[in-house]
């Protein structure tokens, strides 16, 4: 028996376990790292009046419960950590189905912003879909734009992310 209560069977496997490791992470081929950093985060949104003025305050809703009718806010921090620039960057971000959307934004310059009504597979400026409705006692097909709590997903693409250049893109929602 070996201090710690340890035999010297389970010592000499620890140590054989230890030493495989220790070969296997020195013949590992080093992973290409990503010139992009992302972190997400998600707040809870109120309204705080302090001295007469009416602010909103942004708190962590991580690990939290949300009411019915509470705003949240999605943030996504995407960071250029390369000493390139890079092109052609797609930021998509899904709308909870227990959520309705309300607003987006992202601070980029030029970004194009770009909505689905159908879990993520079409993405469009400004979404249309097909009702029927009755006219002259006929159903008939027309195509309207879509309503804001109709979007499942929201898309931000962004032409050119510069070297170091840290952008913050943030979705809007209500909780149903």
């Amino acid at each position: 028996m070996l201090p710690g209560g340890m035999t010297v069977k389970t010592q000499l496997t620890l140590t054989l376990l230890t030493l495989t490791s220790t070969a296997l992470a020195a013949q590992a081929v080093p992973a290409k790292t990503s010139p992009i950093k992302l972190s997400a985060a998600t707040y809870s949104v109120t309204q705080v009046t302090e001295n007469g003025k009416t602010t909103e305050r942004l708190s962590d809703a991580a690990g939290k419960g949300a009411l019915p009718g509470s705003l949240l806010q999605m943030s996504q921090k995407v960071q250029n950590v390369s000493t390139r620039n890079v092109q052609g960057l797609r930021l998509n971000m899904r709308v909870d189905p227990a959520t309705t959307y309300q607003t987006s934004n992202c601070d980029a310059a030029r970004t194009n912003t770009l909505f689905s009504i159908d879990r993520g597979k079409t993405f469009a400026a400004k979404p249309t879909k097909t009702v029927t409705v009755t006219e002259n006692g006929k159903a008939v097909q027309r195509v309207v734009p879509a309503s804001p709590s109709d979007y499942t997903n929201v898309r931000w693409e962004l032409p050119e992310l510069g070297a170091g250049q840290t952008v913050n893109c943030n979705l809007r929602v209500r909780v149903k």
